[in-house]
C-alpha cells in the first residue's frame, strides 16, 4: 500500500508539472472509518509535495478536472473515457476512507497520527551532541542563578548594593572605592533597621554576595553568544532554533531589571511595618516566576533537541504504548501546573520570611489551622493570603502535601503500566522519590528555623523537581491530530 501510494503521489506531482517544492511528512498508512473517526492501521511514512496534497484533498470533494461524478464519489472517472486520474490516484492515496465522513463534516476530519519531526539542529549526530551539551550547560547554569539568588537572600546580602547599572558594573577595589560604597548602603532601610554598626569587612560579605549574582547573569549573556555565533557559521542552526534563543536572550535581559525592581523595593521604606526591611514579596515572586520561565523554555528546548520525538511519536510505536501514554499525558500536566504553583507560592514564604514563623509540623501555633489565617482580611481583603505570614505559611504547606499527595496518586495509578516506554517509567518513579525528598527537605527545613544551607537546598529542590516533571511531559508527548 505504502510503495503504491508512493509511486502514485509521484506520477501524479510530474503530471501537474509541480516541480520541487517543499515536502511535508503526510501519514501514508492505510486509513479505515469507524464512527467517523479515522484509525491508522499502518504507520510508513510518506513525504508528499504539499501542493500535490493540496489539490489531491480538492479533487477528491468534487474540485478536480475532467467533471468529476457527486464529489468524487468515483474517485476522478472522467465522463469522457471513465479513466482514473492520476491526480485523483493521488487524492485516493492521501484521503481514501475519509470522504464520506469529510463530506458529512465539511471535509475535514481529524484523525491520530504521528507527529511530524521538526529537527532543530541540523548537521548529523555530532552538530546535535555539541548544540544539546551548550544547551544543556546554559540551564545549569540558570539553575545556578537561581540557587545562588536564594542563598543571596538568605544571607541578607540582596540589599547590599544601592544602585544599578545594565552594563558591566565595577565592584569596588580601593579603601576610597570601598568607603563610597558603604556610605551608600548606610542611607538605606535595612542599615538603619537591623545592620547599624556593621563594618566595611562585614559589608564586603554581603556586596561580594549581590555583585556575584549579578556578574553570573551576565556572564550567562557571553556563554550564549560565543558559541551560538560558532554554530551559526557551522550551519547548525535552525531558524526555529535561532528565533528561541533570541527569546530566550530578551527574557533573561529583562530579568536583570526585574531583579534591580525588585531590589528596589526594599531599599524604599514601604507600609509593610518589617523589623527586617525586604524586598516586595509580590516583586521578589515575579523575579522568580520569570527565572522558572526561562529555565523552562531552555530545558524544553535542550529536550527536542535530544529527543525531536517521543516513544509514542515514533514509527513503530504500538496501540498499548499510545494509549498508556495518552492517559498519562492527562495527568501530568495538571500536575505540573500544581508544581509550578507551589513553587511560586514558596516566593511569598521568602519573601515574608515566613519560614521563621510556626516552626512546628504539622500543628501551627498548637493548631491544625492556625488562629491568625483571617487577621488581616477586614484590612486588606484578598492580600490577607499574600501579606500575613500565618496564610502564607499555611498555604504553602496545604500546595506542597496536595503536590505530594496527587504524585503519589499518579504513580500508583500507572507505575505497573508496562506499555510505557521505560525512559518514561523511570522519570514517574523519580517523579515520586523528588517530590517525598522536597517535601521531607522542606520540613526539615521550617523545623531548624531556615539555615542558609537547607533554605539553598529547599531552593535547589523545588527546581529539581520541576525539571523532572518537565521531563516526564516531554516523554509522554502524543501523536497529535491531523486534519485530513
Amino acid at each position: 500500500m505504502a510503495s503504491r501510494a508512493r509511486a502514485m503521489a509521484t506520477a501524479a506531482t510530474r503530471a501537474r508539472g509541480v516541480g520541487t517544492h517543499a515536502t511535508r511528512a503526510v501519514d501514508a498508512c492505510a486509513w479505515t472509518r469507524a464512527m467517523g473517526r479515522m484509525t491508522c492501521t499502518s504507520r510508513t511514512a510518506l513525504a508528499v509535495d504539499a501542493t500535490t496534497v493540496s489539490r489531491a484533498r480538492t479533487f477528491a470533494r468534487g474540485g478536480g478536472r475532467g467533471g468529476t461524478s457527486a464529489m468524487g464519489a468515483r474517485w476522478g472517472t472522467t465522463a469522457a473515457s471513465g479513466r482514473v486520474s492520476a491526480w485523483a490516484k493521488a487524492a485516493k492515496a492521501a484521503t481514501a476512507g475519509s470522504m464520506t465522513a469529510g463530506v458529512a463534516k465539511r471535509g475535514m476530519t481529524t484523525a491520530a497520527s504521528p507527529a511530524i519531526t521538526t529537527h532543530l539542529v541540523v548537521g548529523g549526530d555530532r552538530a546535535v551532541r555539541q548544540v544539546a551539551w551548550w544547551l544543556g550547560g546554559g540551564c545549569a547554569w540558570v539553575f545556578s542563578m537561581v540557587v545562588l539568588g536564594g542563598m543571596t537572600r538568605l544571607t541578607r546580602s540582596g540589599l547590599s548594593m544601592t544602585d544599578w547599572k545594565f552594563e558591566y558594573e565595577h565592584p569596588p577595589l580601593t579603601d576610597e572605592d570601598w568607603a563610597r560604597e558603604f556610605e551608600k548602603y548606610k542611607q538605606s532601610p535595612e542599615y538603619k533597621k537591623s545592620n547599624l554598626g556593621m563594618t566595611v569587612e562585614e559589608y564586603k560579605f554581603i556586596y561580594w554576595m549581590e555583585y556575584g549574582h549579578r556578574m553570573w547573569g551576565r556572564v550567562l549573556g557571553l556563554y550564549f553568544v560565543g558559541p551560538l555565533a560558532y554554530f551559526a557559521s557551522k550551519g547548525y542552526i535552525t531558524s526555529a532554533l535561532a528565533k528561541r534563543l533570541g527569546v530566550f536572550f530578551v527574557l533573561g535581559a529583562t530579568q536583570g531589571m526585574i531583579g534591580w525592581w525588585m531590589v528596589k523595593s526594599g531599599l524604599e521604606e514601604q507600609e509593610f511595618s518589617y523589623d527586617v526591611p525586604r524586598v516586595s514579596p509580590y516583586r521578589l515572586a515575579t523575579h522568580l516566576t520569570g527565572a522558572f520561565t526561562i529555565y523552562t523554555g531552555m530545558l524544553w528546548t535542550t529536550l527536542n533537541v535530544i529527543y525531536p520525538s517521543s516513544p509514542s511519536q515514533s514509527a513503530g510505536a504500538s496501540q498499548a504504548l499510545i494509549d498508556a501514554t495518552r492517559r498519562l499525558h492527562r495527568v501530568v500536566h495538571p500536575l505540573a501546573a500544581l508544581i509550578g504553583v507551589t513553587a511560586i507560592s514558596g516566593a511569598y514564604v521568602a519573601g515574608m520570611d515566613a519560614g521563621r514563623a510556626y516552626n512546628t509540623f504539622p500543628l501551627m501555633g498548637g493548631r491544625w489551622i492556625p488562629e491568625e489565617y483571617l487577621d488581616q482580611w477586614d484590612q486588606k481583603g484578598w492580600r490577607n493570603f499574600f501579606e500575613n505570614t500565618a496564610a502564607v505559611q499555611f498555604d504553602h504547606r496545604v500546595l506542597a502535601l496536595t503536590t505530594l499527595a496527587s504524585v503519589t496518586a499518579v504513580w500508583l495509578g500507572h507505575r505497573n503500566s508496562a506499555a510505557l516506554h521505560p525512559r518514561t517509567r523511570v522519570l514517574l518513579h523519580a517523579l515520586l522519590a523528588t517530590t517525598a525528598g522536597q517535601v521531607t527537605l522542606g520540613i526539615t527545613t521550617l523545623l531548624h528555623h531556615v539555615p542558609v544551607e537547607l533554605g539553598s537546598a529547599h531552593q535547589a529542590g523545588a527546581l529539581t523537581l520541576f525539571t523532572v516533571v518537565l521531563a516526564l511531559m516531554h516523554s509522554v508527548r502524543g501523536p497529535k491530530r491531523v486534519r485530513l
